[in-house]
C-alpha cells in the first residue's frame, strides 16, 4: 500500500484480506472477520482506517500533528492546517516546484523533532481543477468513491517519478496555512506563542499521559521559525516559500 523508503524496524505485523461473501464485502484481520458491508466504498474506507489504526496504535511516544512535511534546500518544514485548508493541494504543487515532499496529512512529533507518517496522499476530485501540472496522471491513479459521490484519488511521490523517503528530522520552519482564495499568496511571521495556540487544536492527544509530551511539540515550535502562509495562487505560494526558506 505504501512504498516510502524507511529504516525503521518492524515492531508489529497484521494481515488483512478483502473478499466477497454473498452480497457482502468482508474484511478479515489475521483471518478473523472484523467488518462487513454491501457497500464497497465504505468497505475500502474502513479497510484503510483499520490499517492506519493498527499502524498508529503502536506509536505511543509521539504527538500526532495534522500537517504536511517537506524540505527545501535541506531546510525541513511542516505545514499545519485544518481539514479543507488545502494542505494536499499545496504540498503537491510544492512537489512539482522542486521541493522534497514527505507527507500531506500527519507528522509524529517527539523531543522537538518531526517524523512524517507515510500515508498515501488523498486528492479530492473537486481539487483536481487546480492540479493542471498533474494533467495526464490524475486519471491513472487509483481512487475510491466518497460518501458524497466524488472520487478520492490515492497518490505517492513515486507515482510522479519522485523519491519518497521517511526519516525523523529537525524542523526549521512551522507554517500555518490560511486560505486566501480571492487574493495573492503572502507569508508573514507568527509569534511562537501564537503558533502554539494554532497547532495545539491540530494535534491529537490520545493517551492519558500525552500531556507530558506537549513539551516536545513546544520545543519543535520554539526551535523553528514560525509563519502564517495565506494561500491565494499556488504559483505565488511556491515562490514566497522558496524565498523565505532560502533565507533561513
Amino acid at each position: 500500500m505504501h512504498d516510502a523508503e524507511q529504516d525503521f524496524p518492524i515492531t508489529n505485523e497484521a494481515e488483512y484480506g478483502l473478499a466477497l461473501n454473498g452480497p457482502a464485502y468482508e474484511i478479515k484481520r489475521n483471518g478473523e472477520v472484523c467488518y462487513s458491508s454491501d457497500d464497497i466504498s465504505k468497505t475500502i474506507f474502513n479497510l484503510m482506517w483499520l490499517m492506519h489504526k493498527d499502524a498508529l496504535g503502536g506509536i505511543t511516544d509521539r504527538i500526532r500533528v495534522h500537517s504536511g512535511c517537506g524540505e527545501w534546500e535541506g531546510r525541513s518544514f511542516i505545514v499545519v492546517g485544518d481539514k479543507g485548508a488545502g494542505k494536499t493541494t499545496l504540498m503537491l504543487r510544492l512537489l512539482y516546484g522542486g521541493f522534497r515532499i514527505f507527507s500531506d496529512e500527519l507528522a509524529l512529533v517527539r523531543d522537538g523533532k518531526a517524523l512524517p507518517f507515510p500515508r498515501r496522499f488523498h486528492i479530492k476530485q473537486e481539487s483536481t481543477g487546480l492540479l493542471t501540472f498533474m494533467s495526464g496522471l490524475i486519471d491513472k491513479l487509483p481512487y475510491n468513491w466518497t460518501s458524497y459521490g466524488h472520487k478520492m484519488y490515492s497518490f505517492t511521490p513515486r507515482d510522479a517519478g519522485y523519491g519518497w523517503r521517511i526519516d525523523e528530522r529537525d524542523v526549521r520552519a512551522v507554517i500555518y496555512l490560511e486560505p486566501n482564495h480571492s487574493g495573492e499568496s503572502r507569508i508573514e511571521e507568527c509569534p511562537k506563542y501564537s503558533m502554539v495556540e494554532k497547532v495545539m487544536p491540530m494535534s491529537f492527544l490520545s493517551e492519558t499521559d500525552d500531556h507530558l509530551k506537549i513539551g516536545g511539540l513546544c520545543r519543535l515550535i520554539d526551535n523553528a521559525e514560525c509563519y502564517v502562509l495565506h494561500v491565494g495562487g499556488l504559483d505565488g505560494a511556491v515562490s514566497v516559500l522558496q524565498k523565505r526558506l532560502s533565507a533561513l
